[in-house]
């Protein structure tokens, strides 16, 4: 599973009103067609073509040409995907499912491309569901989806068999807060990450971290049992965009799942990967070799632009305390250093560096660049990909992921690794 450290995935609504009352507040008181393999549209152009050489540099690897690409620009069918939301790919049992957050549905392939059937569809009935959040492999014969805003989890085996629900489970006591499924381990134990909250009132713009913890639970999701606990996402009082709201995590409260053990990391300030078996033992940590990007004052000013644009509609008389108050208004002084982290299936972890949402156009870059941990202590292999590959699974041999062209469509690439970002065993 890939985790999007940034929190650019969530959707703010109103929030430059919100910033504008919040603004108000703070003055009284004292001054957000079916399609087949390789079927992207034609004119396509994603720089993999065989011996297109994406932007080769000397010290980085270099991904192959995709060696299956689905996607289709028709607007109906089995391969027009519409706001991924994950894969899972199976490779003992031959399976890739993909997660079509569009139209709430399951779209099953073989791991060579051949579609062999959709499930789901959006509505509350018993196999239909009302959105996707996350997407894990279950057991090796069946993927589970969570669906957050209707708090609930379900089992979906590749045969199509019938769905199992999933109960949420009920945390001892009231320290404990909203339950959020994060994967599955290999005995078919579910993992789950929890907040405690803090009780304490921040001033504007400064934070503090929450705590958060790691507990399993049985497959039907019953049971609590803690294995590991650790500094959670910092909360920022910026009623801004992904960033400035606060939803961008300086200390992400990530985990990925890689079926024996859970990798989190607890800030992304300092990047470190820790990594918990699944009996609560710590196993050897990982550091980052990335770098944060410091915040200009271009940046800061852009993300005030909205929020200034909205003084006119408050009362003539608290604008100028209100602007005056944007003036002082405290920044980080970095954006994080990591954009997104995934587990690959074979336990090492991939990282990408973070963009800021003002540089981040789709299909701007010719290459992607994810790095590669193959254990503690042990150099990163950078490894370039085609521009804008967003990654979602890897092993030791290949990597799914998906790219957007110039008009939004989605393409999922299986891409073969380079010989020296494999694992020595492969």
């Amino acid at each position: 599973m890939r985790v999007d450290t940034t929190g650019a995935g969530v959707r703010h609504r109103n929030w430059t009103a919100f910033a504008a009352a919040l603004l108000v507040a703070a003055c009284l008181d004292g001054e957000n067609r079916t399609g087949a393999v390789d079927a992207a549209a034609p004119g396509v152009d994603f720089g993999v073509e065989p011996g297109a050489g994406f932007g080769a540099d000397p010290a980085h690897l270099r991904a192959g040409s995709p060696r299956v690409r689905l996607g289709s620009v028709s607007g109906e069918g089995r391969t027009d995907f519409h706001d991924i939301a994950g894969v899972v790919v199976d490779r003992p049992a031959g399976t890739l499912v993909v997660a079509n957050r569009g139209d709430a549905t399951l779209r099953t392939f073989t791991f060579d491309g051949a579609w062999r059937g959709t499930r789901g569809g959006g509505g509350g009935g018993p196999r239909e569901l009302e959105e996707l959040t996350g997407l894990f492999e279950y057991r090796g014969d069946s993927v589970v989806v969570y669906e957050e805003a209707r708090g609930a989890v379900s089992v979906w085996p590749y045969s199509g068999g019938a769905v199992r629900r999933v109960r949420i489970p009920i945390l001892p006591g009231d320290t404990l807060q909203s339950p959020r499924l994060r994967g599955s381990m290999a005995d078919g134990r579910l993992v789950w990450s929890v907040t405690r909250p803090d009780r304490r009132v921040d001033e504007m713009g400064e934070s503090h971290p929450l705590q958060v913890v790691i507990f399993l639970t049985s497959a039907e999701g019953t049971g609590f049992s803690p294995i590991a606990e650790t500094t959670g996402r910092r909360v920022f009082r910026y009623p801004g965009d992904a960033y400035i709201s606060g939803r961008i995590a300086f200390s992400p409260q990530a985990f990925v799942v890689p079926r024996d053990s859970v990798v989190l990391f607890g800030s992304t300030e300092r990047p470190r990967a820790e990594r918990v078996a699944g009996n609560g033992l710590p196993l050897a940590p990982v550091e980052f070799s990335v770098s944060s990007i410091p915040v200009s004052a271009e940046d800061r000013e852009m993300a005030l632009v909205p929020i200034r644009a909205e003084l006119s509609r408050v009362p003539a008389q608290l604008q100028p305390s209100m602007a005056a108050t944007l003036d002082a208004w405290p920044f980080p002084d970095s954006f994080p250093a990591l954009g997104s982290v995934i587990a690959g299936d074979d336990g090492r972890v991939w990282v990408t560096g973070y963009r800021p949402p003002t540089d981040a156009a789709a299909g701007e870059e010719e290459i992607s660049i994810w790095s590669v941990y193959a254990g503690p202590g042990g150099p990163a292999r950078n490894v370039e990909f085609p521009g804008g590959f967003d990654l979602l699974w890897a092993d030791e041999t290949e990597a799914v992921g998906v790219v957007r062209d110039e008009l939004g469509m989605e393409y999922v690439l299986i891409v073969p690794l380079p010989a020296g970002a494999r694992t020595p065993a492969t």
